[in-house]
């Protein structure tokens, strides 16, 4: 949810987090590394569409990470059917 994106991109981005609770507002530092991993919209990968559109994912948030890899598998039933 775009919620979740939010959150994240604020730790990412301004190294806090904020929280409003009970009545209680606070914002913690937060220093971490993120390791991600998303499938695509629909389960399949549209070389014609940007890394944002295949994942629905907000720009700012993607630009936060420092590398980004795709890994695309072929589909070929015979091989998969062969490897499991």
């Amino acid at each position: 949810p775009k919620s979740h994106q939010d959150g994240l991109l604020e730790a990412m981005e301004q190294q806090q987090v904020s929280i409003a609770k009970a009545g209680v507002v606070a914002s913690l530092p937060s220093r971490c590394s993120v390791i991600a991993a998303a499938n695509p919209k629909n389960g399949h990968y549209k070389m014609e569409n940007t890394v944002a559109e295949n994942l629905r994912m907000s720009g700012p948030l993607l630009s936060r990470f420092d590398l980004v890899f795709i890994l695309r598998d072929q589909a070929d039933s015979d091989r998969d059917r062969m490897i499991s």
